[in-house]
């Protein structure tokens, strides 16, 4: 990439930052509402037509298309267009479809999207007639009795829709909600999915499509949603083991992508403001998805710049695109260059897990020694404010942490900070008792506990 085309990437980033700060973002929302209006309720009168007249009745002609045009528009304004149905709510990409609740449209779509488990479609490209008459008449048709939401897959491939990818059923996180009886291992789910869905986002981007969010948000959600239901600190070793075959980058992405939302929580963010955060902080390291002219990912120096190109390619420029961007682009900036809430966060939550992340010749540092490298910091590269809501959340010992105990027994610290009374007493994995030996395998010992002390630490190999 030239220099010429680099200022001239940043300098479109800026006018798009400037005109989404003036309001047009709003403008593009509002013309998305509209478009996305009329496709629900075009999809909906089709699908009803399918239940009293024959797939070549003249009756289809009009409605069909004008959902062609409609269609088509949206992805003028927006690229590939992903129609998403959530509790009785339509989502166009990141934007919610205002309709008349006297209507049922947005129930109905949900209601015949779900008998297939489906929860949404994505459009990679604008379709034609006969596609959109097929596409009614496969969603209208019968579920597959085993696997629906595959038959359906497999039904529109069958009838020339290949360009229309059925979404997985999405659900609503309810502020307050109850802890679930099997949250652990819920979130044990989360991250075994985890590593297709990062690997699908970077494919991708890497063979130059546009990027869809929306898988990434959906997975997002659910990491947003064991936040509040399951000690997901306490799941570092589900966090480096995300199931047969996961990536390092993938790892990277999720465990980053986790403690920003720990930050998020703690600094009180709204659910939605939640979601924008993970979803940017899955994306900050976009730009190595990207190949230069050899065939290499670009420079460390590079990749920021190269992952607001990649960002860059979905159309519009609402406020959750624009956040993604700009913590792709300053998520290494110090604080004398003013770097966004978002990237201020994921800084820490960056650097954390680049220290502590265990590699093939294990981690750099303990957690604590990067609490204490990263202290020296604070006020310079790191927001003082972010970085202790950090430290009190993972607390002086995080998990991960080589202890050694008063009594000999040598521990690995598997929680955070509790409560403010255990900052420093966190529950532990015995690995050696005092004499020596081995213990089982699910030894624990909980350093809150009267006469359990901890000695120090035990610094990490290298």
């Amino acid at each position: 990439m030239s220099g010429d085309e680099l200022q001239q990437g940043q300098d479109q980033l800026a006018a798009a930052i400037h005109q989404a700060r003036a309001g047009d973002d709003r403008q593009l929302s509002q013309r998305v509402r509209e478009q996305g209006e009329q496709v629900v309720r075009l999809m909906v009168g089709l699908l009803r037509l399918c239940a009293i007249h024959d797939p070549e009745n003249h009756a289809f002609d009009e409605p069909t298309h004008q959902l062609v045009n409609a269609l088509l528009r949206l992805e003028k304004l927006v690229g590939p267009v992903s129609v998403v149905c959530v509790e009785g709510q339509v989502y166009v990409n990141d934007i919610r479809i205002r309709m008349d609740d006297r209507l049922t449209g947005p129930a109905a779509l949900e209601h015949e999207l779900g008998r297939h488990g489906c929860g949404g479609l994505s459009f990679s490209r604008p379709l034609d007639d006969e596609q959109v008459r097929a596409l009614a008449h496969c969603v209208a048709g019968p579920p597959a009795e085993a696997q629906p939401l595959h038959g359906l897959v497999e039904s529109l491939r069958a009838c020339g829709c290949g360009e229309v990818f059925p979404l997985g059923r999405f659900r609503l996180r309810v502020s307050g909600e109850a802890p679930r009886n099997e949250a652990q291992k819920e979130f044990q789910r989360t991250l075994t999915r985890a590593n297709q869905v990062v690997a699908d986002a970077w494919s991708n981007l890497g063979e130059n499509r546009t990027p869809n969010p929306l898988p990434i948000r959906r997975l997002v959600n659910d990491v947003v949603d064991a936040s509040g239901t399951a000690d997901i600190l306490g799941e570092g070793e589900q966090l480096e083991n995300m199931g047969t075959g996961s990536s390092e980058f993938a790892r990277h992405s999720v465990r980053v992508t986790t403690f920003a939302v720990l930050i998020g929580r703690e600094l009180g963010l709204s659910p939605a403001s939640m979601a924008d955060l993970g979803v940017a902080a899955m994306y900050h390291d976009a730009g190595y998805a990207l190949k230069d002219d050899d065939g290499f990912a670009p420079a460390f120096s590079h990749h920021g710049t190269a992952g607001v190109r990649a960002l860059g390619r979905q159309r519009g420029f609402h406020q959750a695109k624009i956040k993604r961007m700009l913590v792709a682009l300053q998520h290494h900036w110090d604080l004398d260059r003013t770097p966004c809430l978002y990237a201020r966060i994921v800084r820490i939550a960056d650097d954390f897990e680049n220290y502590t992340r265990v590699r093939p010749t294990g981690a750099l540092m303990s957690p604590a020694e990067a609490l204490v490298r990263m202290a020296s910091a604070v006020g310079s590269a790191y927001d003082p404010h972010l970085f202790q809501l950090f430290v009190n959340r993972v607390g002086a010992f995080p998990p991960g942490t080589l202890l050694r105990l008063r009594d000999g027994r040598v521990a690995m610290s598997l929680s955070g900070a509790r409560d403010p009374g255990q900052f420093s007493r966190p529950a532990c994995r015995v690995l050696r008792r005092a004499d020596g030996t081995l213990p089982g395998p699910d030894e624990r010992v909980d350093t809150a506990e009267p006469g359990c002390q901890i000695a120090e630490v035990l610094l990490q190999k290298r």
